[in-house]
């Protein structure tokens, strides 16, 4: 049986399922890429309605992406979907070059701040070892040295103070500081963060950026979903303007334009220095 989803434009059309490649795809093997990130043919629908409509996107190793749209232009799905947490309608997701599993230990995970249950009965320290999870296995424990690593990545967010705490008695910034120091202990090539700068002090903000930007520094690729657009041309050196569909992406200075702001927001939005 094939699916159908009702486009943008509201033309029904039938999609095929996850793993078969659509007849337009390129003759080129994804696999063959050196890209961090494929994003090829994605569609993502809750029902009939798409949230995301055949995305085609490469994110290239070592840059840090802002990924900016109106609400409801399905960034988070689009991070989500890159995880694995949501199952398209169509099209598939490559990360190095290969479907992407959370046995991997490929991608650090940022989430949404609103949707974690903070009221969990856990340390900061033990929210930051979990990070060494994924690569200790099933029925190793975290040990001295996984402790250490987690330690270790607090102080680089200045939370080692804060490491008996329970996680419920944070502060908002505090905690986003927190499970961004959980995904640091991952130490992976690619980092996914959604919102990280939500409702946080403008010190943990620069903080937070200082630190994606040592990440990049050291060759790995973060994709950030952020939602402040006069920021983007400092704090990122590729965007993409998503609106259910890809707007534009590529370097700021070449995608983050006037008229790509206006057909991703629907209106004129006015963002200093860019015309």
């Amino acid at each position: 049986m094939v699916a159908r989803v009702t486009d943008p434009a509201g033309e029904s059309h039938p999609l095929q399922r996850v793993g078969f490649q659509p007849s337009h795809g390129p003759t080129v093997p994804l696999s063959q890429s050196p890209s961090a990130i494929q994003v090829h043919d994605l569609t993502v629908a809750y029902g009939e309605k798409p949230v995301l409509w055949d995305i085609d996107l490469t994110v290239p190793a070592g840059v840090l992406m802002g990924v900016v749209g109106p609400n409801g232009a399905g960034k988070t799905t689009l991070i989500r979907a890159m995880l694995g947490l949501l199952k398209p309608v169509a099209g598939r997701v490559l990360v190095q070059g290969k479907p992407y599993s959370a046995r991997d230990r490929l991608v650090g995970y940022v989430p949404q701040r609103g949707t974690v249950d903070w009221d969990f009965p856990t340390t900061v320290l033990d929210v930051v070892t979990m990070g060494t999870y994924g690569r200790l296995g099933w029925f190793r424990r975290p040990g001295a040295k996984e402790r250490a690593e987690a330690t270790d990545a607090l102080n680089r967010v200045g939370m080692a103070g804060f490491a008996g705490r329970q996680i419920s008695q944070l502060s908002g910034g505090q905690q986003q500081r927190v499970f961004l120091a959980r995904a640091l202990v991952q130490d992976a090539p690619v980092y996914l963060m959604d919102e990280p700068f939500q409702g946080v002090d403008a010190v943990t903000e620069r903080s937070i950026i200082e630190i994606l930007r040592e990440l990049r520094t050291r060759g790995r690729t973060v994709v950030v979903v952020h939602h402040d657009l006069n920021t983007v041309p400092e704090y990122f050196d590729w965007v993409t303007l998503l609106n259910v569909r890809v707007v534009a992406s590529g370097p700021v200075g070449e995608a983050f334009t006037a008229a790509n702001l206006r057909a991703a927001y629907g209106e004129r939005v006015a963002v200093a220095g860019v015309s």
